[in-house]
This record gives structure tokens, sequence and C-alpha cells, in this order.
């Protein structure tokens, strides 16, 4: 029994209405997969299309887009991290309104602890590595890994709140949190990381800094 449950709700976690058996035909796996493929077929749009509305960084900086998978990949991770830790702690019915807002509260302090100490990290040696690697002036590489750096740290702090609250408003409408999937919360997440990055590098690195 506990082993159905665990399967169940890893199924879920992967976006899928059931878990999948093997003797399952193509199709029936397909019903499974596809409705939540569609949303994010329409969601990875909005990701392309944000991306398009910075492309004037991109023309200006193109080095910035060497770098945006570490982003997005690191906001997809911790929005993650923080769906599973929320999952868990929904188990519990008996939970009060100040004890979800405290493990909001919490979930986004960790992220802020763990997105410093890594943009402090991608600020240093990958400042380091575009300076004597990619030939760039000294001043100009920490500028542009100060930015990343930065965005590392918000979009790591909105993601933890967004892969806590998006399952707690689940649970709210009465809807197993575990439906809130990885899928899910990691192309939402895709999202705040482009536009994060993107937008304090058109801020501080173009109109702050000048750097054109």
């Amino acid at each position: 029994m506990v082993d159905e449950e665990m399967g169940d709700d890893y199924a879920k976690l992967a976006g899928l209405t059931a878990e999948e058996d093997l003797k399952e035909t193509t199709i029936e796996s397909m019903k499974k997969r596809l409705p939540w493929l569609i949303v994010l077929l329409f969601l990875g749009m909005a990701v392309s299309s944000v991306v398009g509305i910075f492309e004037t960084v991109v023309a200006v900086l193109p080095i910035v887009m060497c770098f945006q998978s570490l982003i997005l990949d690191m906001a997809g991770n911790v929005g993650t991290q923080s769906l599973a830790v929320t999952i868990r702690v929904l188990m519990d019915e008996n939970l009060t309104t100040t004890q979800k807002m405290g493990l909001v509260v919490k979930e986004m302090r960790v992220g802020f602890s763990n997105g410093l100490f890594l943009g402090i990290l991608a600020f240093l040696f990958i400042g380091l590595y575009v300076f004597l690697f990619k030939h760039n002036p000294l001043g100009q590489a920490f500028l542009i890994f100060g930015c990343v750096g930065m965005a590392l740290l918000v979009a790591m702090v909105i993601s933890s709140m967004v892969g806590t609250l998006i399952p707690m408003f689940f649970h709210k409408i009465k809807v197993d949190p575990a439906v809130a999937s990885g899928p899910l919360i990691t192309t939402v997440n895709d999202l705040v990381a482009v536009i994060t990055y993107y937008g304090l590098a058109w801020l501080l690195l173009i109109n702050v800094m000048q750097m054109i």
C-alpha cells in the first residue's frame, strides 16, 4: 500500500496523471502525459517570448547568453526542492495558516542564503574565467558577473517562494499538491529567471553602467 502511494506521488511529480505500467499502450501513455505537455508548451512559448523582448541586451552583450542556462537551471532546482519539502509538510492536515506562512518564509530564507553563497561563487569563478579565457577587461568581467550573481540570488529567492506557494494553492483548492509537478514548477521558474536575469542586465549593465 505504501509502495503504491509512493509510486502515485512520483508519477504526479513527473507530470503524469497516474503511474505508468510497462504493459499499457502508447495511446494510454500519451493520454497521461499530453495534457501537461500542452500546458508546458504554451508556458515555454511565454518564456521564449520574454527572451525575445530582451533581444537588445543580447545584441549589445552577447556574452550574457552563455550563462542563461545557469540561472534557469538553478532556479528550477531550487523550486523543485521547495516543492518536495512543501508536499511533505502538507501531509499534516493540522497545519495552521501561521505555520504555512512560516514555511514560506523559511524556504525563502534558505533560498536567499543558498543564493548568496552561490552568487558569490559565480561572481568570483566565472568572472575570473571570462577575464582569463575570454580576455575581457577585468572590470567589465566582474561587472557582468556581479549581475549574474545578483540575478542568481534574486531568482533563487523567488523560485523558493513559487515552489512553496504553488503546492499550497493546489492544497487550498482541494487538489492533490503533488499535481503541482516538477515540470510545471521548473517552467514557471524559467519565466521568473529569464525576467530577473535579462531585466537586471538591461537595467544595471546597459542603463546604469552604460556597457554599450
